[in-house]
């Protein structure tokens, strides 16, 4: 049975301009009124992600892809910066790639785009450097090998006591396929990336908050989730 869903933001609960779907938020608040617990699993600065977890209900996140995870007002940051930091001085002068709201995260960066993302991740490769380069549709991160939003929801999970396997998580590109492995159940959007659809127990009609909102209904009207309840 599932009792928490692990929800990505970024083209899961918005759509490609990052505007929030009513349907995103109509099905958070059902979800809140079940009992069911939510975990917000992003991208995002730790910042951004506290403010969306607020106004949609949600005690409960992983921001910086892994690197921060919050519960119950108990925030625990996973690592540092300082190889992603390094990682971005060696890009910045070989391919004048150049970072953004870097002042707001503390574990990894986003870099603009407009560069050469293959060479920069041979780059980074060939530095031996313990950080790679990840493309999330939205942004291009530079994160610390090892961390992940799977590794973050873990870590979340066993914080709140709730055994993965009754986590179903809902997202839409590869950077979700981490914690996809690990959930009792996964689904992915509509828009999602083709290997994130493969990957995926279920894969929505609709895109965006539109199919997130159709997950859930998937999962309650076949008995995967919680006391039996008439979904919208």
């Amino acid at each position: 049975m599932i009792r928490a869903v692990a929800a990505d933001i970024d083209g899961t609960l918005t759509d490609m301009q990052r505007v929030l779907n009513s349907a995103s938020v109509d099905t958070m608040r059902q979800l809140h009124a079940l009992g069911i617990v939510v975990v917000l699993v992003t991208g995002n600065t730790h910042c951004f992600t506290r403010a969306a977890a607020v106004m949609l209900g949600c005690s409960h996140f992983v921001a910086e892809n892994g690197g921060v995870t919050s519960w119950d007002d108990h925030i625990e940051v996973l690592a540092d910066r300082q190889a992603c930091d390094q990682a971005y001085l060696m890009l910045h002068e070989s391919l004048g790639v150049k970072k953004f709201d870097s002042r707001y995260r503390l574990t990894d960066l986003v870099l603009l785009r407009g560069f050469d993302v293959k060479a920069a991740g041979q780059l980074i490769r060939d530095s031996g450097l313990p950080v790679e380069l990840v493309d999330t549709g939205f942004a291009v991160h530079i994160k610390n090998i090892g961390l992940s939003k799977g590794t973050g929801l873990e870590h979340l999970a066993d914080a709140l006591r709730i055994p993965l396997s009754e986590f179903a998580a809902v997202g839409d590109s590869e950077s979700d396929l981490s914690m996809f492995e690990l959930a009792g159940f996964s689904a992915a959007v509509a828009n999602a990336d083709p290997a994130v659809k493969e990957a995926a127990d279920y894969v929505s009609a609709e895109p965006f908050g539109m199919g997130f909102a159709e997950v859930i209904r998937h999962l309650s009207q076949n008995g995967m989730m919680g006391p039996a309840k008439t979904w919208s």
